[in-house]
């Protein structure tokens, strides 16, 4: 009897299977994607083909062009954007504006980028003297889209640094990627410490208003 019953609830549940819905059922809705989750109904903004996150700085205003004047073409996707992609490991996010002596100490740290910008090298090398007159002049700024972990690499480091804070490139806030801010693992507060108006004026006004 047992087994009777076992193959009777078998049957029964094939069979409920096979049973036509009423006109009323609605399946219950599916978990949101990832895809969902991270834009809105809109399809997402792709270049070359790859998607990209929501144009925002870290001021939370729309995200502006790196003014990189006579520099050379910036940006994961060269294309002088800061654009934040998941197809981006090194998350290159942070509108920098590039020293010798920010160079010197990347090139220590295993990251050469000396060879991206051949007409710094007019310049002194940084020393515990010559650091103050490494900043870039007004004219003609070197802006790099930089790592975001690079960026506040220097950051850390400069706490124990000979040349303290002049390791650290200034930042054009307008311009970086508020992605940075996650993939760099620091604050909005922290790195609006080292705006790049600080040491080079509105760099980016010119540039802005083309």
């Amino acid at each position: 009897m047992r087994h009777r019953s076992l193959t009777q609830r078998l049957v029964t549940r094939a069979y409920a299977s096979q049973v036509p819905l009423p006109p009323f059922y609605r399946p219950p809705p599916s978990p949101p994607s990832a895809a969902d989750m991270s834009s809105s109904s809109e399809q997402p903004t792709l270049i070359d083909g790859l998607p990209i996150f929501e144009r925002k700085n870290v001021l939370g205003s729309a995200l502006r062009p790196a003014p990189v004047g006579d520099g050379p073409t910036t940006g994961f996707f060269r294309n002088n954007y800061c654009d934040a992609s998941p197809h981006d490991p090194g998350s290159h996010t942070v509108a920098a504006v590039v020293t010798p002596t920010f160079l010197d100490f990347s090139k220590s740290r295993g990251n050469d980028l000396w060879p991206l910008f051949p007409s710094l090298r007019k310049q002194l090398s940084p020393s515990a003297t010559t650091a103050a007159n490494n900043a870039p002049q007004a004219t003609t700024p070197c802006v790099w889209c930089l790592c975001a972990r690079r960026w506040y690499e220097a950051v850390k480091a400069a706490a124990t640094h000979p040349l303290g804070d002049e390791i650290i490139p200034r930042v054009v806030l307008e311009a970086t990627h508020e992605r940075a801010l996650q993939d760099g693992g620091f604050t909005a507060e922290e790195v609006a410490k080292y705006p790049a108006e600080a040491v080079i004026g509105s760099i980016g006004s010119k540039e802005w208003s083309k």
